[in-house]
Order: structure tokens, then sequence, then C-alpha cells
């Protein structure tokens, strides 16, 4: 009789404790999960403009032939194939503004190396 109310007692302290840490842990734990998808997704966002940058460099220097929007295609299909396998996920838009930014940041480091 007294082993069963030391054991229930121990269990209702068990239970107690088990409840005050997951009504703390939880929300942390919640938090941290924001925080470590908002750290990944900027990681994402930065290879991807770190891709880019290096996919226009690339084919400004290899493809001689083409010119504008042909080197542009060129780059685009250079830039969805890298996205595709690295996971990367991204709209037409937001590529075409990050080539542009490319182009236009190559084009004043030339300006400023002449």
């Amino acid at each position: 009789m007294i082993n069963d109310l030391i054991f229930n007692v121990c269990l209702a302290l068990v239970v107690g404790i088990c409840g005050v840490i997951a009504k703390e842990l939880i929300p942390l734990i919640r938090e941290k999960h924001y925080e470590t998808m908002k750290a990944l997704e900027a990681t994402k966002w930065a290879w991807a403009v770190d891709i880019i940058n290096e996919v226009v460099k690339a084919v400004e220097q290899t493809v001689i032939e083409k010119h504008g929007e042909e080197k542009k295609a060129v780059a685009h299909q250079l830039i969805w194939k890298a996205f595709k396998e690295a996971g990367i996920s991204m709209s037409e838009q937001q590529v075409d503004a990050l080539i542009e930014a490319a182009v236009h940041a190559m084009n004043g480091e030339k300006a400023i190396k002449e």
C-alpha cells in the first residue's frame, strides 16, 4: 500500500516534470526550427547568386560567337541545370533579374579596370 503510494507520487512527479519540460521545450524547438529554415533559405539565395554570377562570367568568357539574348539563353540553360542539381527553386523573373545584375556588375568591373 505504501509502495503504491510512493509509486503514484513518483509517477505524478515524472509526468509533471515532463509536462513542464514540454511546455518550455516545444516553443524553443519551434523557434530554432524557424531560425534554421530562415538561415537555410538565405544560404540557398546566396548559392543561387553565386551560381548565376559564375555562369554569367563563364558564358561571357567562353561563348564568343553569340551575343546578347543568345548568350542569355545559354546562361539560362546552365543555371537551371545547376539549380536542379543543387535543389534550388526560383522564378524565371528572379533569375532574369539576377542575370541582369551579374552582367551589370561584370560590366562595371570591366569599366573600372579600363
